[in-house]
């Protein structure tokens, strides 16, 4: 009874803990289960009253005899049983419906990027007057007008952003209203609509049309004192037909437009200006990031002001030039490389006309070089405004064979986007994970495309195109895939694809964001037999069509966000081309056996949660797999801490795996990274760091580093890190384990941290590393000894050791205890021990005879350490024969250094906080060598001195520290 009392007392604290996280989790997240979920809280409530009654009676059975009340103990021992599974399932209940809780309250603001325009006037100036008419009563709009690439966009971004505006309103509102540059409307009212809706987190599922999307959005809105940011608005806009609400709550609407005829009603007016001069030269100055030594060369800050005149005042222009200059080989700052960069700005066409952007960047999208030119006009197929990851953008330039002239395609790849960056036809996303391209850039890269690829390429994002399909005969819509290279539909409301078009030059598809699509027409893909890269981002696709296995040559599949999606069928395995699989944020709740015939799968990036968790296990046998990627969608501390310690120890026997990350709600796990030739590795716990040793063969022919214990983000701790090729960080360890010894063996560097049940490192440890060069011992709080009980006498011990550092131990004694033999230590040539409050010596006899390489020793914080050296007769006064630097601080117990050691090196000598420390053990013919004395001055007056000619010619070298 007894036992099962234990358990069903545990099992309770583990529904409660879970009732609770439930409870909290529905105030912040909308449940697309709301009845299921009352439901199951009735149910808990049920059974803490069950529990209760159980409690009290088995509280009654434990105060009378076992004897005497035998069967009724008996029976309630059953009835705790039973009760312990009921509850088991209302736990997994629990996290099922945890599961469902993916809809979060809509956020007050969410940040963009956005840079920084506090410096330029001209753009601050129109941000604060922005912000004085969003207070005026009188106004509920603001229009800021300005030409292409002026910076209205930026200074929207920066509103967008401010603390001032997440003050006065409850939701602030980005929609970017316009579609593609160069198309003169704005989007479609139900894409706008799906844009909102999508930023309110609001169900728009059951809403057949615009008007009761309207109706949802106004009762959404009507409560909330909201700001609608209205960017690139190329029409007059029906805020009603969206389902705006008129000034509700003091609402307010900020748009940014380069046509005068656009206005709202009750709206004021704020031009954005070309830029003055000096402002003109102060962002070109803080984009390049001038040297000092410029302004000591006329000459060149006469041509980088040449070059900012040449942009008229168009920041993007400014922005360009910059990059051009910055782009210099090597940063040249000679005459000659200046002059090249300021005749290519003067090759820019002539700015006389109405749209100089337009022209400048055609230019500049021309001359770039067959290398980079296919990768950038590539990039032009995502839409508008939209965060596009490096790392897909990479995969899909290597699936066309963009990168093919590189022995490391992405390398080549990453390469290639530095260049595209530099010259800002890329910018940063919003991490470095991603980038964006300018929608100005993207306008000149369409134009470019299209002269460039002719009728090869399809690009028709962020459009309304039914009204197309209402137009055009169904005949000519799929000859409008015939003989296309790339298509790209990402964005649109299109409401049927073709049955079967014949694009079989098609390599690449973008079908993003499909929002009315349920189903692709089995036949679909039947004729696609070049297809490469095949893009299904949150469309809501119900099943993939079977005419994917028809997909020979496919190398990319993204099915990432389809949520819809609740399976893959098994035909999958016969893509046997394919690298890289993509199905983070799908419905897929299991992967099929089939996918075992993926023998190229190189990439793969799935979703975990508590539900599907054992459906994967799959994809541990895929033995060619190189990068993993895994989301966990959970908030669960405990769930994801066990999820991560089963699934480290199932991927150690992937032994191609050069990339393995944990993305969870609020941080990123790095388990496995292959940089530089050098392999890190991250495990729970020592158990894990065996399967890894067993399976993989990077440790003995790589540089590695391995953190048992602590994530990689912590990062190493020793000093001089990189001096060491083969790096070990033990971090909250217990006990002996033989992995541990195994991988002693092998590393150059040895942090132990936080580990609490050991007094000294086992003979076991100690003498499994002789290799090791570099110790840090920190915050193992029961050791005493370093090391310590050994009796040895055919071996040293850490021969190589040359660095030793030993950090808050409070209970460490001394560094060594026992015999020392010849030759241990015998490198070591640093010693830093901080604060080691119990420590009373810091060495003894045996140990001070070995240390004839120490060149520095650093003592701070040791409160009781009386002596550095307490050493006999026997003990030669040569001792320390190259030590140069002695650090002592903080130590208020210190009356001696040493009275036998002459100090033949030692050149620099720092004291600080040692009061009862009176005599310094120099004479006049000791310490000549001293060039540096940092103390305090009153300290140094209150020395006692045997001989004043000592003082005096130390006094030469002493340096006061200033009193805090």
């Amino acid at each position: 009874m007894n036992d099962n009392h234990s358990r069903f007392e545990a099992k309770m604290q583990t529904l409660c803990a879970v009732r609770d996280d439930l409870k909290d989790r529905t105030l912040k997240y909308k449940s697309t289960k709301n009845r299921t979920m009352e439901d199951w809280f009735h149910r808990v409530m049920a059974v803490e009253k069950v529990v209760k009654e159980l409690e009290s009676r088995f509280t009654e059975k434990q105060q009378t005899s076992t004897w005497i009340h035998l069967l009724p103990r008996s029976k309630l021992s059953k009835q705790m049983a039973t009760m312990c599974l009921e509850i088991g399932e209302l736990v997994t209940e629990g996290h099922q419906l945890g599961d469902t809780l993916v809809h979060k309250v809509a956020e007050r603001v969410v940040k963009v990027t956005a840079p920084d325009i506090s410096y330029i006037p001209t753009l601050q100036g129109v941000l604060d007057k922005i912000l004085l008419d969003l207070s005026n009563e009188d106004l509920k709009a603001v229009r800021v007008i300005g030409m292409l690439g002026a910076g209205k966009t930026t200074i929207l971004q920066n509103l967008n952003n401010h603390e001032k505006v997440a003050s006065m309103y409850e939701r602030v509102i980005w929609v970017t209203v316009s579609g593609e540059e160069n198309n003169k409307e704005n989007l479609s009212i139900e894409m706008l609509q799906h844009v909102i809706a999508e930023r309110l987190i609001m169900d728009t599922e059951d809403a057949t049309d615009a008007y009761k999307v309207a109706r949802s959005i106004n009762k959404e809105l009507a409560d909330v004192k909201y700001l609608l940011l209205l960017d690139d608005v190329k029409a007059e806009l029906d805020l009603e037909l969206i389902g705006i609400p008129e000034g509700a709550k003091g609402s307010k609407i900020v748009m940014t437009t380069k046509y005068r005829n656009v206005r709202l009603p009750s709206c004021s007016s704020i031009e954005v200006k070309k830029l003055s001069q000096s402002e003109s030269w102060n962002m070109f100055h803080r984009l390049l990031s001038l040297p000092n030594d410029v302004k000591g060369k006329p000459q060149l800050e006469r041509m980088a002001h040449k070059a900012v005149s040449l942009c008229g005042g168009h920041p993007l222009m400014i922005k360009m030039a910059a990059r051009i200059f910055k782009s210099i080989e090597n940063h040249e700052l000679s005459e000659i490389s200046w002059s090249d960069g300021l005749q290519t700005l003067r090759r820019w066409p002539e700015k006389g006309n109405n749209e100089p952007m337009k022209d400048l960047l055609k230019f500049c999208c021309d001359h770039l070089d067959q290398e980079h030119k296919p990768c950038f006009l590539y990039s032009a197929l995502y839409p508008e405004d939209t965060e596009i990851s490096t790392e897909g953008l990479l995969e899909c330039w290597d699936a066309e064979s963009f990168l093919k002239g590189s022995d490391d395609a992405k390398i080549g790849g990453r390469n290639i986007l530095r260049r595209l960056q530099n010259l800002i036809l890329l910018e940063e996303g919003a991490t470095g994970k991603y980038v964006r391209m300018h929608k100005l850039i993207r306008a000149a890269a369409l134009n470019l495309l299209s002269e460039d690829r002719k009728d090869r390429y399809l690009v028709k994002t962020s459009e309304l195109q039914q009204k197309l399909n209402g137009v055009i005969p169904k005949r000519q819509c799929v000859d409008l895939w015939t003989d296309k290279e790339w298509i790209s539909l990402a964005n649109n409301s299109l409401d049927n694809l073709p049955d079967a078009p014949r694009s079989t030059q098609l390599s690449t598809l973008f079908v993003q964001k499909y929002s009315k699509h349920k189903k692709i027409s089995d036949s679909f893909f039947q004729h696609m037999p070049s297809l490469l890269v095949l893009d299904l981002y949150m469309t809501e696709i119900m099943t993939l069509p079977s005419s994917i296995r028809r997909l020979s040559s496919l190398k990319v599949l993204y099915l990432n966000g389809c949520n819809v999606l609740k399976e893959l069928p098994g035909f999958i395995g016969q893509l046997k081309s394919l690298e890289v699989l993509d199905i983070r944020g799908s419905g897929v709740g299991k992967l099929p056996n089939q996918i075992l015939g993926l023998t190229r799968m190189r990439r793969l990036l799935v979703s975990f949660t508590m539900s599907t968790q054992d459906n994967y296990d799959v994809l541990f046998k895929l033995s060619g797999l190189e990068e993993l990627i895994i989301d966990v969608d959970s908030e669960m501390e405990e769930w994801c801490n066990t999820l991560i310690e089963d699934v480290v120890e199932k991927v150690s026997t992937l032994p191609k795996l050069i990339s393995f990350q944990f993305c969870l709600n609020n941080m990123v796990i790095d388990v496995i990274q292959v940089v530089d030739d050098t392999v890190k590795i991250y495990v729970p716990n020592e158990r894990h760091l065996r399967s890894f040793l067993e399976t993989r063969k990077d440790f003995e022919t790589r540089s590695f580093q391995v953190y048992i214990g602590c994530f990689m983000s912590c990062g190493p701790e020793i000093p001089e890190f990189y001096r060491y090729d083969r790096y070990l960080k033990y971090h909250y360890g217990r006990g002996e384990n033989d992995a541990i010894n195994i991988i002693l063996c092998k590393v150059d560097a040895f942090e132990l941290i936080n580990h609490n049940d050991i007094e000294y490192l086992s003979s076991n440890v100690i003498e499994n590393m002789d290799y090791v060069q570099g110790c840090l011992i920190q915050s193992c709080n029961n050791m005493t000894t370093i090391v310590g009980g050994y009796h040895t006498q055919n071996k040293s011990l850490l021969p190589n050791l040359e660095r030793l550092d030993a950090i808050h131990m409070p209970k460490l004694e001394r560094i060594w205890e026992g015999h020392v033999q010849p030759g241990s230590l015998s490198k070591l040539k640093t010693l830093v021990l901080c604060n080691c409050p119990v420590m009373t010596m810091v060495f003894c006899n045996a140990i001070v005879q070995q240390l004839r390489e120490l060149q520095h020793l650093e003592v701070q914080d040791c409160c009781r350490v009386e002596e550095i050296v307490m050493c006999s007769q026997d003990v030669s006064s040569c001792a320390f024969p190259k030590l140069r630097a002695l650090i002592l601080c903080n130590m208020p117990s210190l009356r001696k250094i040493s009275t036998r050691v002459a100090w033949t090196s030692l050149e620099t000598l720092k004291i600080q906080d040692c009061p009862t420390l009176k005599e310094l053990p120099f004479d006049m013919s000791s310490a000549m060598g001293l060039q540096s004395i940092e103390v305090d001055k009153d300290w140094w007056d209150d020395l006692q001195w045997s001989n004043s000619n000592v003082k005096e010619r130390l006094a030469r070298c002493c340096f006061f520290r200033q009193p805090t």
